[in-house]
C-alpha cells in the first residue's frame, strides 16, 4: 500500500445510519476474519435479523459471545474470555441495559476497586437511557476500548456515528471519536478502516500526539516502515517523551534489524514505568515490553538477559506462545535443548504457529524434538 492509496482514505465517510444496535450489523458478513486468514468473528442471522455474535483470538480461543433478542436488543448473559479460555467478564443483559457485571483477573479472582470498571458501572447505570446518552456512550465505548473490549466499544462508537453527522462530530464533545475509532479498528486488524479514521481524526487535529502515534502503530502493523517512522518521529516532535511512540519505534527497528536501535528505544520505553502496564489494557498482546527486549537481547547475543525479560513477560501472561517461541530460540543458540523443546512444547500448545500464521514452531520441534 503506498503513500498516494493511503491517504485517499481520508476522502472516505461513515456509513452507519440506524437506530437500534443489532441493525448497526445488518450489512455485515456473517464471518470475519484475521489479516492472517484466522476466523476473528461469526454472526448469527435470521430473516435478516442479528440473533448474536461471537470473537475469537487469533489462536482460534473463543474471545466473546453475545446474544441479541427478536427487538434488535442485548440480552441474556453475554461473557468475554481470557485467551487461556478462562472467563475474564460476565454480563447479564436486558434489552440493552446491563443489569450486572463482573469482571475477574486470570487467576479467577473478582476484579474490586480499579477506577476503569468501576467508570463503566457509572455508564452501564445511565444506558441505554438519560438525558446525555452520547456522552455516556462515547464515555463507555473509550473505557471498554482502553480495557481490551474492542467489539463492545466499536458498538458504542458506530452507535454514536449513526446518530451525528460528520459536521457534528467535528464541533462536538464526542470529536475524538474518530481516534477512538482507529485504535479499535487497528486492534481487529481491519486496517482499511482504521486508516480511514486515522486520517479523518488527523483532519480534526493535525497535531496531536496520540492520533499521530496510533497512525505509526497501524502503518507499523501493515509494514509500511518509512511512513511509520514520519509519524512516529511527528509524535516525538510534539512530545519527545511519548513513551508509546518509544515502544512502537523499538518493534519497527527490531522488524527492520536494527537491533541497537531498537534496544534504544525499548529501553526509553521500559524507563518510563507507566509503560509496565500496558499489558492491562489487553492480556492479548503478546508482544509485550518484555517480550519485545527479550527479543532484542537475543538477536544481540544477550542470553541471560533474554532469558530474564521472556520469563518476566510469561509471569505476566503464562500463555504468551510469542514468549515461549523466543524461549526457545535462546535455548537452542545455547544447545539447551530440553529446556528448547519444553519451551516449544508450551508454544505449540498455546497455539503460536496458528496465531502468526506460521510453521516455525513444528519446524523446529521436527529438528530439534522429534528427530528419534
Amino acid at each position: 500500500m503506498n503513500k498516494f492509496i493511503v491517504s485517499l482514505f481520508i476522502l472516505l465517510s461513515p456509513l452507519f445510519g440506524f437506530s437500534q444496535r443489532a441493525k448497526l450489523y445488518k450489512d455485515l458478513p456473517a464471518k470475519s476474519y484475521y489479516e492472517n486468514g484466522n476466523l476473528r468473528v461469526t454472526r448469527s442471522f435470521k430473516s435478516g435479523k442479528l440473533l448474536g455474535y461471537k470473537t475469537f483470538y487469533k489462536s482460534g480461543a473463543l474471545r466473546s459471545n453475545y446474544v441479541f433478542n427478536a427487538k434488535g436488543y442485548h440480552d441474556s448473559i453475554a461473557n468475554f474470555y481470557f485467551p487461556n479460555g478462562k472467563v475474564k467478564t460476565v454480563w447479564k443483559y436486558k434489552n440493552d441495559k446491563v443489569k450486572k457485571r463482573v469482571d475477574y483477573t486470570l487467576e479467577g479472582e473478582v476484579v474490586k476497586g480499579k477506577k476503569a470498571y468501576k467508570k463503566i458501572g457509572i455508564c452501564n447505570a445511565i444506558l441505554p437511557y438519560g438525558k446525555d446518552n452520547l456522552t455516556w456512550t462515547f464515555r463507555r465505548g473509550k473505557l471498554n476500548s482502553g480495557l481490551g473490549f474492542y467489539d463492545e466499544s466499536l458498538e458504542d462508537f458506530n452507535f454514536i456515528l449513526s446518530k451525528l453527522s460528520p459536521n457534528k462530530i467535528r464541533f462536538s464533545a464526542e470529536r475524538s471519536i474518530y481516534h477512538s475509532l482507529a485504535i479499535a479498528y487497528t486492534a481487529i486488524e481491519d486496517y482499511e478502516k482504521a486508516l480511514m479514521y486515522n486520517y479523518k481524526a488527523l483532519a480534526i487535529d493535525g497535531n496531536n500526539q496520540a492520533v499521530l502515534n496510533n497512525l505509526g502503530w497501524l502503518l507499523l502493523k501493515i509494514k509500511e516502515y518509512d511512513l511509520a517512522l514520519e509519524y512516529l518521529n511527528k509524535c516525538h516532535e510534539i512530545n519527545p517523551n511519548n513513551y508509546y511512540a518509544f515502544f512502537n519505534k523499538a518493534k519497527l527497528y527490531l522488524e527492520t534489524r536494527d537491533y541497537a536501535k531498537a534496544l534504544y528505544f525499548i529501553e526509553k520505553t521500559i524507563a518510563d514505568k507507566r509503560s509496565h502496564k500496558l499489558l492491562e489494557k489487553d492480556i492479548s498482546v503478546e508482544k509485550t515490553i518484555w517480550a519485545t527486549r527479550g527479543e532484542i537481547y537475543h538477536k544481540l547475543g544477550r542470553a541471560e538477559e533474554a532469558i530474564k525479560d521472556l520469563q518476566k513477560a510469561l509471569e505476566e501472561n503464562e500463555v504468551n506462545s510469542y514468549a515461549y517461541r523466543c524461549l526457545a530460540l535462546v535455548y537452542i543458540g545455547g544447545n539447551q535443548l530440553n529446556k528448547a523443546c519444553n519451551a516449544l512444547s508450551k508454544a505449540k500448545e498455546h497455539k503460536y504457529d496458528k496465531t502468526y500464521n506460521t510453521n516455525e514452531v513444528e519446524g523446529l520441534r521436527k529438528e530439534y524434538c522429534l528427530s528419534e
